[in-house]
């Protein structure tokens, strides 16, 4: 056997494992490649279907909260399982912002089929429980569906459950009497087990034309 041999099927085996290793990388970067393109794929896909909404990429428990409702009953977290929730916070003294989008959900709420509706709750949180007792309420409501939920309570579960939401108000009670109240103007999103789930678009809100926002809320409800 040649003296060089041995230094031969050395380099051999190192040009070997270099090339498998090299393999063994490429393999691995193209796995990787290919599943970062499913996620993306997969968010494209998310991100079109539901074109009206925005879908919070973690879905957080709500904490606990201790309100009541327009008919002075208790409302807890539990109240909000079982159903998709759309809820809206404000004061029903809002001379623009609130009367308006309760009309607008009245007309989304309208045009979702029975069987969708039994599976969603619309709710109207109130920020101002001084003013918006449960029979003021329970008024207000009836002026835009009677299916719809009226929540308030004290001060510190408002904060607790406005704050988990995303939301935020203020009260301008050095106005006096007739103050006005500084809140958010979205329509928050809360799953079926409570959770934190995401808001409707405004823009879609207030579209004359709420098909595809229809469409959305029954695809994520059905």
């Amino acid at each position: 056997m040649s003296k060089f041999a041995p230094y031969i099927l050395i380099a051999i085996a190192l040009v070997a494992g270099f090339i498998l290793k090299d393999s063994m990388f490429s393999a691995l970067d193209d796995n990787r490649a290919e599943k970062e393109t499913k996620q993306a794929d997969q968010r494209s896909k998310i991100v079109e279907q539901y074109s009206t909404m925005l879908i919070y990429p973690k879905k957080n428990l709500l904490p606990d909260f201790n309100l009541i409702d327009h008919s002075e009953t208790q409302f807890t977290n539990n109240d909000f399982k079982g159903y998709w929730n759309f809820i809206f916070s404000g004061y029903t003294n809002c001379p623009d912002i609130c009367p308006n989008t309760l009309s607008q959900m009245t007309q989304i709420y309208n045009q979702l089929e029975p069987s969708i509706r039994r599976k969603t709750q619309f709710v109207f949180f109130s920020v101002d429980p001084k003013r918006d007792t449960p029979e003021h309420l329970t008024k207000y409501l009836d002026y835009f569906h009677q299916d719809f939920v009226g929540i308030s309570g004290e001060t510190a579960e408002i904060d607790r459950l406005i704050k988990s939401l995303g939301g935020i108000y203020s009260l301008n009670t050095e106005e006096g009497e007739y103050y006005s109240v500084d809140h958010s103007g979205r329509i928050f999103i809360v799953g079926p087990n409570a959770e934190r789930y995401g808001i409707l678009q405004g823009d879609v809100i207030n579209s004359a034309d709420k098909t595809q926002l229809i469409a959305d809320i029954s695809d994520l409800v059905k």
